[in-house]
């Protein structure tokens, strides 16, 4: 039950909308507003339906505005017309003397209300013009874009770049670290370079062992390549067949993996000093590490 009547401001059911007391007659003209939304409201007779007839009505084929009737003209008519006049309450009876004074009353509180409903109706209608005017103010403010003065002191003009160069030249020192930043961005690509082409000349030196230098060495080897035995040829032919069926010894990719794994850990070149341990030994940088070592390993013993 609670959870249903929330939105109704936990009221269980919805009030009925408060009747209009001057429905019949405004007491005031229409706003801009109302007219608006009176505009905007499709209701009358169409073209091409004909007006009905009545006796004693008129029709036509929009609906027109009420007539506006005055909170003082309402008043006049309905109260102040229909106050009994020059009445002898010495001929009267205590009835017809208390039928009047309640009637007095009933006028008494029927103007205040008037009068309160105006005062009711007239603020209503200015807090609506005051929010349709914020409303407008704010619209518009979000249109038109007011820029601040230390927009206008600090933004450049067209002016000024027609006077001056279109891009702003770089001060001394930010131009010294720009060749300072162009000159490192250099030196490492230089570096990157260098450093590759070291990496591949020390594996050239690593495998330098196996090349063929002598007459010995070239008679070796194309015995190696030729005369092959025939337990090796079905070795090999095994190998062509199983590479054929897209198969691998596990043990072979195992230690070639292993082999990667030990190169990438130890910065080494085919399980062969790489270019940082090469470096090191001729900076001394080893000797120094392996001396250290010693140092404290032998303080640690004693």
């Amino acid at each position: 039950m609670g959870n249903r009547t929330l939105k109704y401001g936990g009221k269980s059911g919805i009030l009925p909308k408060p009747r209009a007391i001057f429905k019949s007659n405004p007491i005031k003209p229409m706003t801009e507003q109302e007219k608006a939304h009176h505009a905007s409201i499709e209701q009358g007779y169409a073209d091409s339906v004909p007006l009905p007839v009545k006796k004693g009505f008129s029709f036509h084929r929009k609906v027109e505005p009420k007539k506006v009737v005055t909170v003082e003209e309402r008043i006049r008519k309905t109260i102040d017309e229909r106050t009994p006049k020059n009445v002898d309450t010495t001929q009267l009876k205590d009835e017809e003397i208390w039928k009047l004074k309640v009637g007095d009353i009933r006028r008494e509180h029927l103007r205040t209300a008037y009068l309160k409903e105006y005062e009711r109706l007239k603020k209503i209608d200015e807090l609506e013009a005051k929010r349709a005017a914020e409303a407008k103010q704010a619209e518009q403010s979000k249109q038109e874009y007011e820029e601040t003065e230390a927009t206008k002191l600090t933004l450049p003009t067209i002016e000024s770049y027609l006077q001056g160069p279109i891009m702003r030249q770089r001060t001394p020192t930010e131009q010294a670290l720009l060749e300072h930043k162009r000159a490192f961005n250099r030196k490492s690509r230089e570096l990157e370079v260098k450093e590759s082409r070291a990496e591949q000349l020390l594996g050239l030196y690593h495998q330098a062992s196996s090349f063929v230098t002598t007459e010995a060495q070239l008679e070796k080897a194309i015995t190696e390549a030729f005369e092959i035995r025939l337990n090796k040829f079905n070795l090999s032919a095994m190998s062509v067949k199983d590479r054929l069926n897209g198969s691998k010894d596990s043990n072979v990719t195992l230690s070639e993996n292993e082999d990667a794994i030990l190169d990438a850990a130890h910065g080494q070149i085919n399980r062969k000093p790489g270019l940082n341990v090469v470096r090191d030994t001729i900076d001394g940088e080893l000797e120094k590490l392996k001396r250290q070592a010693e140092i404290a390993i032998h303080n640690n013993q004693y």
